[in-house]
């Protein structure tokens, strides 16, 4: 399928544009909020000067509780406006109820934020005071994804930065996933003056007395992340903070008998006896690697193990950060919660158990083990309920990972959530250090003959982009790839996720594409959209042409819509496109439509070398806009009736979709 730089509806019959929003996933939105502004100076909730986010006399920290009121008729209100029954004209109203509302909105909260934050910040030149600072506050909400919501489409993007508003942010960073983390980085380089973003970060360092040591941690690691490099006077800071360093050596597996002892002296040794500034050393099992975890009190130590780490060719680093609450809980160190400020929240994730010995993994075969959903997640109706009551309490959860990962794999088939929502959760609690006996139940997810939703949550959750793929993986993911329905939405979606998912591999690239090219040297085992995806997924791999692309190129019927804005009656168009066409047996049937004298064409041409020759030719001088073009199916001609009469070019027996 492909779609041109031409797309231009105008004049296009309404089935044409109905066909491409539902094909090509194309829609076009009016915005959100109109631009009018309000007379109305007594308005309820009017968000007003000074703001808090960008006060120059004194800081005020966003206040959720304090800024949006308990109003439940504002909730029904704001319910109505969404769903269009309320209408409300200026900027000032809405932006009034929305904060009144927001406790009380029964509809999606996180949509309504980021409607807010596109209509008015983000990549807008005049970004509205009244709504950063309605973002501002909404950014410490504690409803489920408000906080996330508000601050990605707030503050994270606001050009005009203000001190208030960068000290939000760093305040708010240790509680942040790296994600997060990194989203305020991106936002200072690509958004606003980067130099006044210098002066307001020196500004929070020069005044790092006012500070607690995690704010003054993240203002560090965001300007090396912002500017690549340190700032002045670091010295100033060379006893602050804990630091968590994990690295591994790619030549130490987890097999290795004094694999933690070797590790052990790598990190002591450059401390001397300065061996008190490692307050703890443990190790875990991740990816097969033995690896390291140290947490090193200062900032001149943990550059020093930095630079160590650095130089020598042999040592891989795992990560690098401010030791807070939250690596605690999402690296599941409760060894360490000893060293956090009394308070701090406990893990609720998974004890960590060390994975056993010797075990043998259908991911990691030597030979090709094919998932099998069916044989591998049990029929356990008493374990599906065990596992909802888990999930139902994971606040309080008291198990380990080894406990965990047996229940899920026992209960999956029978839990009453979704498979996106349970292998989301399960996946998440226990990402790192990433278990082989996760990874395998991931992988026995994978099968293309197992319901649709669970191999799109476990390819989604468990082989994305930087995750290791071993070759029975990528074999398992080719085998999704190619599975049907071949239509444009689950299947679809999983399809763009595995190629995402290889990008900077080159050789998992490289082992992918062989597989799809060995699939076309047999291309007449494949259906004509089998083909076309596997045709796709080979030029997308390695950015050229299947090497036998000539054996099928004639195979299949491809349809081609174009606007012919030459011509004002359909006797015209016909006329012009046989002449620019000519007689051409790529060809076979044409289609002229005629709605308020704007003329468009629906064409058929054989295989794919018809549909290349023909877009060619529309793109030559006077080029025509071409509205879509793509593979003859039956879902195609099923949403457009005027495609019925086509019905007859379809193979005898087109795909079977599930």
């Amino acid at each position: 399928m492909r779609s041109t730089s031409e797309l231009k509806l105008r004049g296009v019959v309404k089935f044409l544009v109905l066909l491409l929003i539902s094909v090509a996933a194309v829609s076009r939105m009016q915005p959100a909020f109109p631009a009018e502004e309000s007379d109305t100076q007594a308005l309820p909730g009017k968000i007003e000067p000074p703001f808090a986010w960008n006060r120059t006399d004194k800081y005020v920290p966003p206040d959720f509780e304090a800024f949006f009121p308990d109003d439940k008729a504002a909730g029904a209100q704001l319910d109505q406006m969404i769903d269009g029954k309320l209408k409300i004209n200026s900027i000032d109203e809405r932006l009034a109820l929305i904060r009144r509302g927001l406790r009380n909105c029964s509809r999606h909260r996180t949509t309504l934020l980021g409607q807010v934050g596109n209509q008015y910040i983000w990549n807008r030149k005049a970004q509205d005071p009244r709504a950063i600072e309605l973002m501002y506050h909404a950014s410490v909400s504690d409803l489920p994804g408000v906080a996330h919501s508000a601050l990605y489409h707030g503050p994270m993007v606001v050009s005009d930065r203000s001190a208030n508003l960068v000290r939000m942010l760093m305040e708010q960073y240790p509680q942040m996933p790296w994600h997060e983390k990194h989203r305020i980085a991106w936002g200072m380089r690509t958004y606003g003056d980067k130099e006044q973003t210098r002066k307001l970060l020196s500004g929070l360092l020069d005044d790092h007395s006012q500070l607690n040591d995690l704010t003054v941690g993240a203002t560090l690691e965001t300007w090396q992340a912002v500017f690549e490099t340190d700032p002045p006077g670091l010295e100033r800071f060379d006893d602050l903070g804990l630091w968590i360093i994990a690295f591994h050596r790619p030549d130490v597996s987890a097999t290795h008998p004094r694999a933690a002892e070797i590790l052990r002296k790598m990190v002591m040794k450059p401390f001397g006896t300065r061996q008190d500034v490692v307050l703890a050393f443990l190790t875990r099992v991740d990816e097969g690697y033995e690896t390291a975890i140290v947490l090193v009190k200062g900032l001149k130590n943990r550059r020093l193990l930095e630079n160590i780490i650095s130089k020598r060719m042999h040592l891989e680093l795992d990560c690098n950060e401010l030791f807070t609450a939250l690596v605690l809980q999402t690296r599941r160190l409760n060894e360490l919660a000893r060293f956090l400020p009394e308070g701090s929240p406990r893990s609720y994730l998974p004890d960590y158990t060390r994975p056993p010995v010797g075990a043998n993994y259908a991911y990691a075969a030597s030979e090709y083990v094919a998932p099998d959903y069916e044989a591998y997640f049990a029929d356990d109706p008493a374990a599906g309920k065990q596992l909802d009551d888990v999930y139902a309490k994971r606040d309080q959860l008291k198990m380990t990972d080894a406990e965990l990962l047996e229940l899920f794999r026992q209960g999956l088939r029978h839990s009453k959530h979704s498979p996106n929502v349970m292998i989301g959760w399960f996946s998440q609690s226990m990402a790192w250090p990433r278990d082989p006996r996760l990874t395998e139940i991931l992988y026995q997810a994978l099968d293309p003959k197992g319901p649709p939703g669970v191999r799109k949550a476990a390819l989604y959750y468990g082989f994305g982009l930087g995750t290791k793929k071993t070759k029975n993986v990528l074999r398992a993911l080719y085998h999704v790839y190619m599975a049907p329905p071949f239509d444009a939405t689950t299947n679809h979606n999983m399809r763009t996720r595995i190629l995402w998912g290889v990008r900077d591999h080159e050789d998992d690239k490289y082992y992918l594409s062989t597989l799809f090219a060995q699939a076309l040297r047999e291309h007449e085992q494949l259906t004509e959209v089998a083909l076309e995806q596997a045709v796709s997924a080979y030029r997308q791999l390695t950015g050229g042409e299947p090497p036998n692309l000539d054996e099928y190129a004639k195979r299949g019927v491809y349809v081609v819509m174009f606007g012919n804005e030459t011509a004002s009656t359909i006797a015209a168009s016909k006329a012009y496109v046989a002449e620019r066409l000519g007689d051409s047996e790529r060809i076979l049937e044409a289609k002229h439509l005629d709605e308020d004298s704007n003329i468009s064409v629906i064409m058929l041409v054989r295989g794919s070398a018809g549909m290349d020759w023909l877009i060619k030719k529309l793109q030559a001088p006077p080029k025509l806009p071409i509205y879509f073009a793509g593979l003859l199916t039956p879902k195609l001609i099923e949403q457009s009736k005027p495609l019925k009469s086509f019905e007859k070019y379809l193979p005898a027996e087109g795909p079977r979709e599930e």
